[in-house]
C-alpha cells in the first residue's frame, strides 16, 4: 500500500503527502481511532489515543480507497485523504495526535505517517491477512502477528524495531492499549491473560495471570475500565479491574458470540448472532435479552457507551440501541451498502462508520445522532467524482454475472422450515492419540452438531477433565507416567446437552522419540494449492512411519489435519480457505512415538483468481461519439491484490486499474456487450458483463409551425419535435440571416422575432449532438 504523495520528497527517506493535490498545513489536528481489521472479525475497536478537542476521527471509505476526517462536535466532514492502491480494499489504522499508522490488510503492508508534517515517514512487511493486529499508545508503537504469537515494538515514525520481539504461543487474541499504556493479551493456548508495558528499550511482559484452562476459546475486551475476558468454552466472563480485583459472571450463550476489541464503558457486551440477542456483564452480574435483528454475518459486537449499548447492524442498515436491562431505544439508521458498521468511541462522542458507504454517524453521550457524509467536495481533497457504492444496483444499462460479496458471506441464516429440533452432538470422529515422553497429543475431527452449534469438547482420562473449544481439536496431556497405558475420552457438548464418549486407543507415553522435524516451508501457489515441505529427521534409533500435520488459522482453529508417510503435503485448491491466514507445524512419528512439534513455518495465505466483478454498469456516454462509460465493484480478490482489470469490447481489450473505463471507437447507435475481468497474482477472473448503446444521429421529426399572431403583429414561432439521439443535443433555428443560436432543443416553442406578412423565406431547425447534425428547412406558409 502507498500514500500518494507529491514530486517533490520533503527530505531524504521521506516525502510530503498531499489530500489530492492540496496541501495541508502541518498544524492542522486530526485525531483517529481504531482497527479495521474489525471488519473482518466482526468485533469493534475504540482508543483513548486522542486529544483534540473537536473529539475528529479519519474513517474509511472502501470503494474510494479514502479517509475522511468527520468532526465530532459539528458532525461534518472537513477533510479527505485518499491513500493510493487501496480501493477496494480493508484497511487497519491506529492514530493519536502525532501518528498515523495504516495497514492494508490484503497485501499487509504497514505505512506510517508523521501527522505534524504529513510525511511518509516508513514502511514495513507483515504477514497478508487479518492475523496481524496495530496498535499505538501517545509515542509507543505495536505490530501484533496473533498467529504467530509475536509482539513486536516499532517506532511509530519509521516503524524501525525497537527492543527484541516477545513470542508467545502462536494463536493469541486481544492487543489493545488501555487508558493506562498496558498491552492486553490473551495466550488460550495456556489459558493466560497477559499484560505488557513499553519502553525505550523495548516491551515487556509486566504482569500473567491465569485466567482458564490451557486450549479454552477466549475473546478480550479492553473496557474503560479494566479487561473483560469471555470464556466461550465454560461461558463465562472475567472482569479485571485495575485495582486486581477478579470477577466472575456466568453467561448464557446460546449461539456463536462476538466481542469488541475495545469498548469505552465499564461495562462488557456480548452479541449472540444466532438467536440475535446480547448479554451484558457488569462484574458478578449479567443479564441476557433479545434484539430485534435477524441473524447474519453482518450484525456486529456491541458496546456499551454511555449506559447504553450500541449493536451494529450492516443487514438491517442500522445500530439498534438498547439499555443495559434490555429496553429498545431509538435507533441509528445508516446505509451500509450490504456491508458491515464500525463502531469507534473518543472522549463523549461514539462514531457509527459504514465503510462500504459514504454514509457516517456522530452520536453524542445523550444519544443525539447526526449523519456526517464522509463524501463532501468543498472540502481539502474533495472535488472527485463519485463512486458508485457496493451493492447499489439500480442503474445503469447492464447488469454483471458476479455476485459475490466484497466482504465474504452475506445475509441472513436461512434455516429450512422442516428443519428438526436440535438435539446433543454426535460422537467425535477420527479420534487418535501419539505418545512423548511423559505426555500424550490427542486430535479429533469435528462431531455432528445435529442443529446446535457445538460449545465445547470434554476429554477426561487420568481422573483430569479438561474442556477445550470447538476450534480446539487438540489436546496435549502432561504429567504422565512412562510405560504406563491410558485411554482418554472426547465427548462433544451443545446448549442440548453433551454426545456420547468416545474412547482413544490405548497410549503408552515413551521418553524413546524421534528428533524433531527441524523447519516447515509453507508455500501458497496460484492455482489455490499449498505445498509444505520439510526434511526427515534423524529417528534416533526407530524408525519414523510418518508425520503429523498441525494447522492453525488466524480464526483460532488448531487440529490435525494431514498424516504423511513421507516427507511433504499438499493441501489442493478448496482444503483452505482464500485470504486467510495460516501456519503449521509438523510432527515427526516412530508408531505411536511423536517428536517434539516442529517449529511453526511462516504464515501462508492461500489464494487464486479473484471473484468476476460485480454489477457492472453500461452507460450511454452522451458527449462522444461511438462511446460507453463502464463501472464495477470489485470482486473478491481470493487472497491477493487485484492489480487491474481488463475490459473488452467488440474484441478490443484495455487493461485499466480503477473500476471505471471509457470504451470508444464503437460506431454510432451500436449495442455494445462489454465484459470486465479482475486480475491479481493468480491470473484473471471469470468475466461480469453489460450492455449499453451508443448515441445515434440526431434528427428533427416534425418541423410544422410557420408564423403566428401576438397583439396584432406577425411573429416567427417556432414549434418542433425531435430525437436526440441518445445524446446531449442542441438545436438552432435560422431565417432570412437572423439565428436563435444553440439553443436547449427542448424550448421548442415560442415567437422567434417579427416576420412581415407575406415573408417565404424558408426557415431551418438545425439539431447537433456528438454524433453529427440533421436539419429539417421549411417556407412560412401564410393562412
Amino acid at each position: 500500500m502507498n500514500l500518494r504523495s507529491s514530486a517533490r520528497p520533503r527530505s531524504s527517506g521521506s516525502r510530503q503527502l498531499s489530500l489530492k493535490g492540496i496541501s495541508i498545513a502541518a498544524g492542522l489536528p486530526i485525531v483517529l481511532v481504531g482497527a479495521l481489521v474489525a471488519t473482518l472479525i466482526g468485533t469493534g475497536a475504540f482508543s483513548r489515543d486522542t486529544t483534540g478537542e473537536d473529539a475528529s476521527l479519519w474513517l474509511w471509505t472502501v470503494p474510494t480507497g479514502e479517509l475522511s476526517r468527520v468532526n465530532g462536535l459539528t458532525a461534518v466532514t472537513d477533510a479527505r485523504l485518499e491513500i493510493a492502491d487501496a480501493a477496494g480494499n480493508l484497511v487497519q489504522i491506529v492514530q493519536n495526535d502525532r501518528f498515523l499508522i495504516l495497514r492494508d490488510i490484503t497485501t499487509g503492508k504497514v505505512s506510517a505517517v508523521d501527522l505534524r508534517t504529513l510525511d511518509l515517514t516508513g514502511e514495513a512487511e507483515t504477514a497478508p491477512g487479518a492475523g496481524v493486529r496495530l496498535a499505538l499508545h501517545e509515542d509507543r508503537a505495536f505490530i501484533v502477528d496473533l498467529l504467530q504469537g509475536q509482539v513486536a515494538q516499532v517506532d511509530p515514525i519509521d516503524l524501525s524495531p525497537v527492543g527484541s520481539k516477545l513470542s508467545f504461543p502462536p494463536g493469541l487474541t486481544g492487543g489493545s492499549f488501555d487508558a493506562g499504556g498496558a498491552l492486553w493479551l490473551g495466550v488460550p493456548r495456556e489459558g493466560t491473560l497477559v499484560a505488557v508495558t513499553t519502553g525505550d528499550d523495548g516491551a515487556a511482559v509486566d504482569s500473567t495471570e491465569v485466567i482458564a484452562d490451557p486450549g479454552q476459546d477466549l475473546s478480550l475486551t479492553v473496557l474503560g475500565d479494566g479487561v473483560a475476558v469471555l470464556n466461550r468454552t465454560v461461558q463465562t466472563v472475567t472482569t479485571v479491574r485495575p485495582d486486581g480485583k477478579r470477577l466472575t459472571a456466568d453467561v448464557d450463550l446460546a449461539g456463536p458470540s462476538l466481542t469488541a476489541e475495545t469498548s469505552p464503558g465499564t461495562q462488557a457486551a456480548v452479541t449472540v448472532t444466532d438467536p440475535p440477542s446480547v448479554v451484558a456483564v457488569d462484574d458478578e452480574r449479567s443479564g441476557h435479552f433479545s434484539i430485534a435483528a435477524e441473524s447474519s454475518p453482518l450484525l456486529g459486537a456491541s458496546v456499551e457507551f454511555s449506559d447504553r449499548i450500541y449493536v451494529p447492524d450492516g443487514h438491517a442498515n442500522r445500530v439498534w440501541v438498547y439499555s443495559p436491562a434490555g429496553e429498545e431505544l431509538a435507533g441509528i439508521d445508516i446505509d451500509a451498502g450490504g456491508g458491515p458498521i464500525e463502531l469507534y468511541a473518543t472522549g463523549a462522542v461514539l462514531f457509527a462508520n459504514a465503510p462500504y458507504t459514504n454514509q457516517a454517524v456522530v452520536v453524542a453521550d445523550d444519544g443525539t445522532a447526526r449523519l456526517a457524509p464522509k463524501d463532501r467536495d468543498d472540502i481539502l481533497g474533495g472535488n472527485v467524482p463519485p463512486v458508485d457504492d457496493y451493492g447499489d444496483e439500480d442503474e445503469g444499462d447492464g447488469s454483471g454475472t458476479g455476485d459475490e460479496s466484497p466482504h465474504g458471506e452475506e445475509g441472513d441464516v436461512e434455516r429450512p422450515e422442516d428443519e428438526p429440533d436440535p438435539e446433543p452432538p454426535g460422537a467425535v470422529t477420527d479420534l487418535t492419540g501419539v505418545v512423548a515422553d511423559r505426555a500424550v497429543t490427542l486430535s479429533w475431527g469435528p462431531a455432528p452438531d445435529n442443529g446446535a452449534p457445538i460449545t465445547s469438547y470434554v476429554v477426561e482420562g487420568d481422573g483430569r477433565t479438561w474442556e477445550t473449544a470447538p476450534g480446539q481439536r487438540m489436546l496435549d496431556i502432561g504429567d504422565l507416567v512412562n510405560g504406563e497405558t491410558y485411554v482418554f475420552t472426547v465427548t462433544a457438548r451443545n446448549a442440548e446437552g453433551d454426545g456420547p464418549a468416545t474412547p482413544s486407543p490405548p497410549l503408552r507415553p515413551t521418553a524413546e522419540v524421534p528428533d524433531p522435524v527441524a523447519a516447515v516451508a509453507a508455500l501458497a501457489h496460484p492455482d489455490g494449492t499449498v505445498t509444505l515441505d520439510w526434511e526427515a529427521p534423524s529417528g534416533q534409533g526407530l524408525e519414523i512411519t510418518g508425520y503429523q500435520v498441525e494447522l492453525i488459522d488466524s480464526g483460532g482453529t488448531r487440529e490435525v489435519v494431514a498424516e504423511t508417510a513421507e516427507p511433504g503435503h499438499v493441501f489442493f485448491d478448496g482444503e483452505l480457505i482464500y485470504g486467510r491466514s495460516y501456519m503449521f507445524s509438523v510432527t515427526a512419528l516412530a508408531g505411536d512415538a511423536a517428536a517434539e512439534p516442529s517449529p511453526n513455518s511462516d504464515t501462508v495465505v492461500p489464494f487464486s483468481n479473484p471473484g468476476a466483478p460485480r454489477t457492472v454498469k453500461v452507460t450511454t456516454d452522451k458527449d462522444n461519439k461511438g462511446t460507453l462509460k463502464v463501472s464495477w465493484n470489485k470482486p473478491v480478490d481470493n487472497g491477493r491484490t487485484i492489480t487491474g482489470y481488463v475490459v473488452t469490447a467488440n474484441g478490443r481489450s484495455q487493461t485499466v486499474t480503477g473500476t471505471t473505463a471509457t470504451v470508444s471507437g464503437l460506431g454510432n447507435d451500436k449495442t455494445v456487450t462489454v465484459t470486465v475481468a479482475a486480475v491479481n497474482e493468480a491470473g484473471q477472473s471469470p468475466t461480469a458483463s453489460g450492455s449499453g448503446t451508443t448515441i445515434g444521429l440526431p434528427k428533427v421529426t416534425t418541423w410544422y409551425r410557420y408564423q403566428c399572431q401576438e397583439d396584432g403583429e406577425w411573429l416567427i414561432c417556432r414549434d418542433w419535435a425531435y430525437d436526440d439521439g441518445g445524446g446531449n443535443a442542441e438545436c438552432e433555428v435560422t431565417w432570412n440571416g437572423k439565428s436563435t443560436g444553440r439553443i436547449d432543443c427542448s424550448l421548442n416553442e415560442g415567437a422567434i422575432g417579427f416576420i412581415p406578412e407575406g415573408d417565404t423565406n424558408p426557415m431551418t431547425v438545425t439539431i447537433w449532438n456528438a454524433a453529427g447534425k440533421d436539419s429539417k428547412s421549411v417556407k412560412i406558409v401564410w393562412a
